[in-house]
């Protein structure tokens, strides 16, 4: 009897000490537990003591950093605490958690375009003195760089062509023959305001008596020599052109006038072969239309074999006056050959006081 009454006792004792483990901290029939369904795994064990199993504590559990879900992490330090291991700052990206917050952030820079390429610079198609440069001795010329007018066709429709004096050079009143392959040669010389006999006269010259226009040669010495052996009807080469939509306003014994339609400027040709135009009065003619060809005209006096061009335009304060040519044909002569001028320095300037004795027979246009 005494050993039932001793196994009894003892089994009572150990019942009440699983109880007390079982159940830490109060009454277990009035706490409620989480309910695991059947079969669940259940959560990972835990990696560090567990003091608080049910979480009635305040004491928070510690949790590596390692395993937390973003944002849950109160423990982490922040960027103002200095951190107590080898675990890099968090970067923040506004578009969300990356996979590369250990890698510097990459700066993007605004790459500009490749610059067009510049063009190609037009090539030098022939060589000019400046404006106002006249030979030594004829005359005082006008320095004036205006191109009054900047959208006319140069007046020889496809031949090479050369500016200079029909006077001062060979062929005029110095003598000398007009087919010397000098006169057919560069660079272009200006001889606006030249001196001559007759009495004509312009504002824009410093003195009266003085060549209104620009003397223009076309072709070559070759070509000069072919048209002296021409007859005075059929005489002429090379094609002269309308500069501007216009009318044709006048034809005389030797010279023709254009007056252009949008700028109302008057344009004359001076010397063509007047036996061989292709207009007459009051036609109605397009820039680049063929109005004739160039020859020696002049009356009953022939001349050298060349074109004389003037522009009559309107100049406040002066009316409709001659106007210098020079630089309208450089700037039209570009463009019908694609490239440019190129004003090239004159070793004569020293000596353009010296005087020029020449034939007065010759100094009437």
């Amino acid at each position: 009897m005494i050993k039932h009454w001793a196994v009894f006792a003892i089994s009572t004792m150990a019942l009440a000490a699983c109880d007390i483990v079982r159940v830490p901290g109060g009454d277990h029939e009035n706490q409620t537990r989480p309910v695991i369904p059947e079969g669940a795994p259940g959560p990972p064990p835990p990696t560090v003591p567990v003091t608080d199993p049910w979480g009635e504590g305040e004491e928070p559990i510690e949790v590596p950093v390692s395993q937390e879900e973003p944002g849950q992490d109160e423990t982490v330090p922040t960027h103002d605490e200095a951190p107590t291991d080898d675990t890099p700052d968090p970067i923040e990206d506004p578009a969300g958690p990356s996979d590369t917050l250990d890698e510097d952030p990459i700066d993007t820079v605004d790459v500009a375009p490749d610059p067009e390429p510049a063009p190609e610079p037009l090539p030098v198609k022939f060589e000019y003195y400046a404006p106002g440069d006249l030979l030594p001795g004829s005359g005082f010329g006008r320095v004036d760089e205006t191109i009054y007018a900047p959208e006319m066709v140069f007046p020889i429709k496809s031949a090479p062509t050369f500016l200079n004096s029909q006077v001062y050079r060979f062929g005029g009143g110095v003598g000398g023959d007009q087919c010397d392959p000098s006169n057919y040669s560069m660079p272009w010389r200006d001889n606006f305001c030249e001196t001559r006999t007759s009495n004509r006269t312009t504002p824009l010259c410093s003195v009266n008596k003085v060549h209104q226009g620009q003397d223009l040669r076309t072709g070559t010495a070759a070509e000069c020599l072919q048209m002296r052996a021409q007859t005075p009807s059929e005489r002429g080469l090379h094609d002269a052109v309308a500069v501007e939509d216009g009318i044709i306003q006048y034809i005389g014994s030797y010279s023709l006038k254009l007056k252009g339609t949008e700028t109302g400027f008057i344009y004359s040709y001076v010397h063509l072969n007047m036996r061989r135009l292709q207009v007459e009065e009051l036609d109605t003619v397009k820039a680049g239309d063929v109005i004739g060809v160039v020859s020696n005209d002049f009356g009953g006096t022939p001349t050298t074999y060349h074109l004389h061009f003037e522009i009559k335009a309107p100049i406040e304060g002066e009316g409709i006056v001659h106007v210098p040519p020079y630089m309208s044909l450089v700037s039209a002569y570009e463009r019908r050959e694609g490239g440019i001028g190129r004003v090239v320095e004159d070793d004569t300037v020293e000596v353009a006081s010296a005087p020029v004795i020449i034939d007065p027979t010759w100094l009437i246009d």
